[in-house]
């Protein structure tokens, strides 16, 4: 697990964990026959954060492949530099 998904899931058992704290046995099936629009909204909402949990985790998939890539970029440019110093050591 990489330390995104570690501060993800962390985020989400806060929530279950406040879910749990202060939620009624059975409050899903009351919502669902008796508050409809509500129940929906809740389902609504859950997939926002299914969907943003998606999107953060992509989001940090790209930002360690650009973390990577520049480390190497940065390494390979190093390396032409140690290749050009030593030309012009050899050629003195």
């Amino acid at each position: 697990m990489n330390a995104m998904e570690q501060l993800l899931q962390d985020d989400l058992h806060h929530l279950i964990d406040r879910i749990a704290a202060t939620t009624q046995v059975g409050l899903v099936t009351d919502c669902l026959a008796q508050r409809a629009e509500l129940y929906g909204r809740l389902c609504e909402a859950e997939t926002r954060l299914s969907t943003a949990r998606l999107a953060l985790l992509h989001g940090y998939v790209a930002w360690r492949e650009a973390l990577q890539e520049c480390g190497d970029l940065w390494a390979l440019a190093d390396l032409g530099a140690e290749a050009t110093s030593a030309g012009e050591r050899r050629a003195a």
